[in-house]
Formats: structure tokens, C-alpha cells, sequence
């Protein structure tokens, strides 16, 4: 448990190992990994599955709409 009063270290994820690190940190302390360019590789598998969700959503609509 944090000592009262105390403000917590500012952390983010690594997103190869999924562990904590230091959020001043340019390196995971764990992977040792590019803690931007694992950052920068996820946002972009991230809007790839939005594009295809959404052109999923829009297949379904169409077919239901045809089906009708």
C-alpha cells in the first residue's frame, strides 16, 4: 500500500511485454524493446481493425437491407 501523501510514479505500458515501465522511459526495463515504435505499431493494428469492423458493419447492413 502507497504512504500517504505520496503522488505515484507516471507509468505506461509496454506493448510488447504488457508489463509497467517509467513513463520517461524510451526502452522497456523488461523487453528492452522501442516502447514508440511497439506504441506506433499498435495504433496502427488498431485502426486497421476499426476500417474492418466497420467495413464488416457496413457488409452486414447491406446484406440485411437486400435480404428485406
Amino acid at each position: 500500500m502507497s504512504e500517504s501523501g505520496r503522488i505515484p510514479v507516471p507509468l505506461r505500458l509496454c506493448r510488447g511485454c504488457r508489463r509497467f515501465v517509467r513513463i520517461e522511459n524510451e526502452l522497456c526495463d523488461f523487453c528492452g524493446e522501442d516502447l514508440a515504435a511497439l506504441e506506433a505499431a499498435h495504433a496502427a493494428n488498431a485502426a486497421e481493425i476499426r476500417a474492418l469492423t466497420e467495413a464488416l458493419r457496413a457488409a452486414i447492413a447491406e446484406a440485411k437491407a437486400g435480404g428485406a
